[in-house]
């Protein structure tokens, strides 16, 4: 076939440049300068055969295709879900600092003793949670600054993707174009075949130009696919790059600006709470002086009292003096009193003694006068 020359006849050539410019340039991303271009690429198809039809394009689809699993790949591996745990491990180290649980711990273990400890126990305690914090946060601010560099490193990664995208996109619409010319050119052939007296060598050969174009025209379709493909892969690109941008200036504001302002206001929280605790062991200690007083004070006049009283108070009271005296007036009258009592007694006693021995001696006569 006469488009397989290399040089072209004149007229041929400014055909060819015709159909081209008739071609929709704009749909496949050209202009008429890219002519030159969709000449080159129109010397793949210059031997035409399915192998030549199959592998037509190969090359840019690859690259086309090895861009898109990269950009897939950035966007399933880039550090989002890493970024997004930094930003809650930030929120709950903040969370982690509770002032009042810290200070308000509470302790009986006697009276200034324990308060003075409630105080300096509270102080350590919290002074250690502030530096475990202040630690934790450290560290996170080291990690932020490496996510932060990660992800301005990737949007140079995705400047070249861009750019490379970008000119496969143009390679991808050269081929078309060029496809399109060599399928016209295939047409103007089978045209020019079929007005021929038709034997079984032509119709053979035509039959084969059909198969040979349906073929290039799936192919062609495929790039244009492609090339669809890549178009929306630039703005998708773009987006990431937004995307992290906005992370990096996310994370500036947090390590520049929230981090310093949480440990300032940290360190205003111990101030506070410092300043909370002293004066509620300045009022306790108050409290706890007043009571002092009040009670000694009231011990002072219990003692008063009970010492004047003891003072004015006779060595033997006159309540006693005269409880001994009745009790031994009582005891006189109780021994005179059971001492009559005793004498009436033995009296009795004599007179029925007396009557006892007149009857025994009686008796005694009685049975003595009986014998006889």
């Amino acid at each position: 076939m006469s488009d397989q020359k290399q040089n072209l006849p004149v007229e041929q050539s400014m055909e060819l440049q015709q159909r081209f410019e008739q071609l929709s340039l704009r749909e496949m991303g050209l202009q008429e300068t890219d002519y030159a271009d969709v000449m080159t690429a129109r010397k793949e198809l210059a031997d035409m055969n399915p192998t030549a039809v199959a592998e037509y394009g190969k090359g840019i689809a690859t690259r086309t295709s090895v861009y898109t699993d990269e950009l897939l790949g950035m966007v399933k591996n880039k550090d989002l879900d890493a970024t997004g745990q930094k930003l809650n491990e930030v929120v709950q180290v903040a969370q982690q600092l509770n002032t009042s649980s810290i200070l308000n711990k509470s302790k009986n273990s006697g009276f200034l003793g324990g308060l003075l400890n409630k105080f300096k126990g509270a102080k350590q305690s919290f002074d250690q949670n502030f530096n475990s914090t202040k630690e934790q946060i450290d560290t996170l601010v080291k990690e932020i600054e490496s996510s932060q560099n990660g992800l301005k490193t990737r949007v140079g990664t995705l400047d070249k993707m861009f750019d490379g995208v970008q000119d496969e996109y143009k390679q991808l619409g050269i081929y078309a174009a060029a496809g399109k010319l060599k399928q016209q050119e295939i047409q103007q052939e089978i045209t020019a075949l079929t007005a021929q007296e038709q034997d079984q060598q032509t119709g053979q050969k035509i039959y084969d130009l059909n198969h040979l174009a349906n073929n290039l025209e799936k192919r062609v379709s495929d790039l244009l696919i492609l090339q669809q493909s890549a178009m929306q892969t630039l703005p998708m690109i773009r987006i990431i790059q937004s995307n992290n941008l906005m992370l990096v200036d996310k994370f500036y504001a947090i390590k520049n600006i929230t981090l310093p302002a949480w440990k300032n206001q940290i360190s205003l929280a111990i101030s506070l709470q410092e300043q909370k605790n002293s004066v509620q062991l300045a009022n306790t200690i108050d409290d706890a002086t007043n009571e002092l007083l009040k009670r000694n004070a009231d011990l002072l006049h219990q003692n008063s009292v009970d010492t004047a009283r003891a003072n004015q108070r006779s060595v033997i009271d006159i309540e006693t003096l005269e409880h001994v005296q009745n009790s031994l007036i009582k005891t006189v009258n109780d021994v005179i009193q059971i001492q009559k009592e005793g004498m009436q007694k033995r009296d009795e006693a004599a007179v029925r003694i007396k009557a006892l021995q007149g009857n025994l001696q009686q008796l005694v006569l009685d049975n003595v006068s009986g014998k006889s």
